[in-house]
């Protein structure tokens, strides 16, 4: 770089002078070119200078290093040095060591000898002092024993509890559900009991069939002053009061897993909204296993939806009104068709349901378990609200998120998530005055009054 610079300030030195003869000094030409001089040798200088500083750099660098190998050359010369000296305490330590190992295996080897001589001569023994027979077994100790039992018992019995309830992932309070879904809790539907004298059974699950052993199904008909009608008269309370304004007409029904208790919430809702006086359509939209017929009492091959929606019957053939519930329409499921989602996906049923809309106040429509198959999916978009049913100690965890993921999804209104067959080891303290308090309150029919209503009403 000194070298560039030093040829380019030769140049311009040359052209300085020819300039300055030819021009004088006072042209604009020699003025630029003695500017570019003073600057080219101001760089020269700070070149020269920025050389001394880099020079000085490596020079301090290399005594720096010097002194840092100085240091590191006493401290190895230190190191050997103390290496020697332990080298010779080693040697000194192992000469002692193999001294006393010497002297003590002739100490042990002597020792050894003194013992057999001993054992050779003959011992003079006496009895000192008589043993006592002891008045109490040292083992089993059985107060410890007992105390022991007790103790593990507690805590293998708390620990398998523990283990048992980390293992069961269904759902058992509304708690649970509005923290897996955040979706509003519209009601619990109880799992209902049977008064036998003075005991009190539990009996199984609502069902279908009606016999001396169960409660029927259509418990808001049969027995509209027991406790599971007052559940149901709740169910529609939250129902009513869901929407801003006017309450939702058209209203679907469905649960995440089949036998969670849908067909039965959609019957019973129906007659408790029926009751009311508005008039009320229940249509069964599970065309795969039909229930709404079977609770009503229609025979297995006749008309319904199905037959409806293909063009087979019309509207007045298939459409059913009870005699016992003026403001009630049934249509049922009718035959099983080979397409039951095509079906419920046509124009024909967003006619229907259109046309439903403007005639009944409120339609309460059944359709199948979203999870096993996409008919509920199908028609959620149809409808103004969506009822979720999950059934408590049955339906896990799991299978709710992922039945409010589907149908979160396709952007389903869903109103909110009823809770059924409830019992009191899984309601929480507000349900239980319904339970042991509930005798002034709720009255249970006779079993030839509640199996009398149900033929009625089918």
């Amino acid at each position: 770089m000194i070298e560039k610079l030093r040829e380019k300030e030769s140049e311009l030195n040359t052209q300085y002078a020819q300039a300055t003869t030819q021009f004088g000094t006072g042209y604009p030409k020699v003025v630029e070119l003695n500017n570019q001089l003073k600057q080219l040798r101001a760089e020269i200088g700070a070149e020269q200078a920025r050389m001394q500083q880099e020079i000085r750099d490596e020079y301090l660098a290399a005594l720096q290093r010097e002194n840092l190998l100085t240091t590191a050359f006493n401290q190895q010369k230190q190191e050997a040095n103390q290496l020697n000296e332990s080298s010779i305490e080693y040697s000194v330590l192992k000469r002692d060591a193999d001294a006393n190992r010497q002297l003590y295996q002739d100490l042990l080897q002597r020792l050894k000898e003194a013992g057999v001589s001993a054992g050779l001569r003959s011992s003079n023994i006496r009895v000192v002092d008589v043993a006592r027979i002891p008045t109490i077994p040292i083992k089993p100790n059985v107060p410890r024993n007992i105390q022991l039992g007790l103790v593990l018992g507690l805590a293998c019995g708390i620990g398998l509890a523990f283990v048992l309830e980390s293992l069961d992932t269904s759902i058992r309070t509304i708690e649970e559900i509005r923290t897996i879904s955040t979706l509003p809790a519209l009601g619990t539907i109880p799992l209902q009991f049977a008064n036998n004298g003075s005991s009190r059974k539990r009996l199984k699950p609502v069902s279908v069939q009606t016999d001396d052993s169960e409660l029927p199904a259509l418990v808001t008909y049969a027995r509209p002053r027991s406790e599971a009608a007052e559940a149901y008269r709740s169910l529609r309370t939250s129902i009513l009061l869901s929407s801003f304004g006017a309450p939702p007409k058209v209203i679907l029904v469905t649960s995440a897993l089949p036998q969670e208790g849908k067909t039965t919430i959609s019957a019973n809702s129906a007659l408790v909204l029926a009751q009311r006086g508005g008039r009320v359509l229940l249509i069964d939209a599970d065309l795969r296993r039909p229930g709404i017929g079977r609770l009503f009492g229609f025979p297995a091959r006749c008309g319904g939806l199905s037959t409806l929606l293909s063009g087979v019957d019309k509207v007045e053939d298939v459409m059913v009104r009870s005699t016992e519930v003026p403001n009630l329409w049934i249509l049922p499921a009718g035959p099983v068709p080979p397409d039951p989602a095509e079906l419920l996906g046509s124009t024909v049923m967003k006619d229907h349901i259109a046309r439903w809309r403007s005639e009944f106040d409120h339609v309460i429509i059944d359709t199948p378990p979203c999870l096993s198959v996409t008919d509920s999916v199908v028609l959620s978009p149809e409808v103004d609200r969506l009822i979720l049913v999950v059934r408590a100690k049955k339906t896990t965890k799991l299978a709710l998120r992922q039945a409010c993921e589907v149908l979160l999804q396709v952007n389903a209104r869903v109103m909110g998530i009823v809770l059924n067959a409830l019992t009191w080891d899984s309601a929480e303290t507000y349900y239980y005055y319904g339970g042991r308090y509930s005798g002034p309150y709720y009255h249970e029919d006779s079993r030839e009054d509640k199996t009398a209503a149900v033929s009625k009403v089918s």
